[in-house]
C-alpha cells in the first residue's frame, strides 16, 4: 500500500505539521505557510518528494560562516497564530531559523496536561530557559502555579501573548526576565520552595549582564540548587537539551543522581511524527522524572513517549 493511500497527505493549513524530511532538510506547514529548514540529522531520502516543490513560502539557508538567513518566496507576517495539538502559539520566523516554538515538545506538553494532581496542594513550578512558554501554558492549564524565567525579554513578552492566545490570564504566571543561574541562586537563599521543574538549557548562552552559561560547566550546580529547593524530592522534573554529548542516558543519570525519591524515570529522543507516519528525530533529548503520586492515569500518555510507530508497506 502506498504512503499516499495510507495517510492521504492530509494537511491542515490552520496548524503546525511536519510534512516530510530528508536530504538534510525538513518540510513544514505552519498555518497557511510552507517552509523548508535545515535538518542535519535527516540524511536519508525524502519520503514524499512530490510535495516538496509545491507552494514553498520560505527557505532557511545556512551560511558557511555560521548562522543563516530566510529566503522568502512570498510575504509572511512577522508573527501569526497557529495551532499545535491542543495548544495555540504565535509562530515567528527568527534569524536563527527558529519558528517561535519547538513542535517536538508537544508530547511533553501533553504529559504535563495529564499529570495526576488530585488531592495535592497547589504545586509551585519553576520553568527555566522557558522561551515562548508553551510548557508554562500547559502547566497553568493543569492548575500549577508557575514561575517562568528567561533572559530574553522579547521571548517572555511572546510567552505572555501565547497565554492570551490560549484564553489564559497572563497574571496566572510569574514572569521573570533574568539570568537563570542568578535567579535560582536568589530563590534558594530566600528559602523558596518548588515541587516541579522544567528546564531546556542551551549549550551556551549569555544573560542580561553578559553572564556566561556553559551547559557542561554549570548544569550540576544548577541541579544542586533546584533539588535543594524541594529537599531532593520533587513531584516532577522535565529536562531537555540539544547539546551533543548529552544523551538520554546522561540526562536520566543526572535525574537519578540528584533525586532522592522513588518514582518513574524516562529518557529518550525528542521526536515528532510526520504526515508520512515516520518519526522525525529533532536532535534533542529528554529526561523525565515523575513521582508516583503524580503519574497520569492513562498509560498511553507515557507509552507515546517511548513507543516506536511503524508504518506499512511503501511500495
Amino acid at each position: 500500500m502506498s504512503l499516499k493511500k495510507t495517510f492521504g497527505y492530509l494537511i491542515n493549513k490552520d496548524s503546525y505539521q511536519l510534512i516530510d524530511s530528508g536530504e538534510r532538510t525538513k518540510l513544514e506547514q505552519i498555518g497557511p505557510y510552507r517552509i523548508i529548514r535545515p535538518a542535519p540529522e535527516a540524511c536519508y531520502p525524502k519520503s514524499i518528494p512530490e510535495l516538496w516543490g509545491k507552494d514553498i513560502d520560505a527557505i532557511y539557508v545556512r551560511s558557511d560562516e555560521g548562522g543563516g538567513h530566510w529566503e522568502y518566496q512570498n510575504l509572511i507576517p512577522q508573527q501569526f497564530p497557529v495551532s499545535i495539538g491542543n495548544f495555540k502559539a504565535y509562530a515567528k520566523l527568527t534569524g536563527f531559523g527558529h519558528i517561535g516554538f519547538f513542535p517536538e515538545h508537544l508530547q511533553l506538553w501533553n504529559l504535563l496536561l495529564n499529570l495526576n494532581i488530585k488531592n495535592l496542594n497547589p504545586i509551585q513550578v519553576l520553568n527555566l530557559f522557558a522561551y515562548t512558554g508553551l510548557s508554562t501554558v500547559a502547566c497553568v492549564k493543569r492548575g500549577f502555579e508557575v514561575c517562568h524565567v528567561d533572559s530574553a525579554k522579547g521571548m517572555v513578552e511572546l510567552a505572555k501573548m501565547n497565554m492570551a492566545l490560549n484564553n489564559l490570564d497572563d497574571h496566572s504566571a510569574r514572569w521573570i526576565v533574568d539570568d537563570v543561574k542568578k535567579f535560582v541562586g536568589r530563590e534558594r537563599r530566600r528559602g523558596r520552595e518548588y515541587k516541579g521543574f522544567i528546564l531546556d538549557p542551551p549549550s551556551f548562552g549569555r544573560g542580561l549582564k553578559n553572564e556566561v552559561w556553559k551547559l557542561e560547566q554549570h548544569i550540576s550546580m544548577l541541579f544542586e540548587d533546584l533539588m535543594n529547593m524541594c529537599n531532593y524530592s520533587p513531584l516532577f522534573v522535565f529536562f531537555t537539551c540539544y547539546s551533543s554529548g548529552f544523551t538520554p542516558i546522561i540526562l536520566e543519570r543526572f535525574l537519578r543522581t540528584y533525586i532522592k525519591k522513588d518514582g518513574l524515570f524516562l529518557s529518550g529522543e525528542l521526536s515528532i511524527q510526520e504526515i508520512s507516519g515516520y518519526l522525525y528525530s529533532s536532535g534533542g533529548m529528554f529526561g523525565i522524572y515523575l513521582s508516583k503520586e503524580i503519574l497520569p492515569s492513562e498509560a498511553s500518555i507515557l507509552e507515546n513517549l517511548i513507543m516506536k510507530k511503524i508504518i506499512g508497506d511503501k511500495d
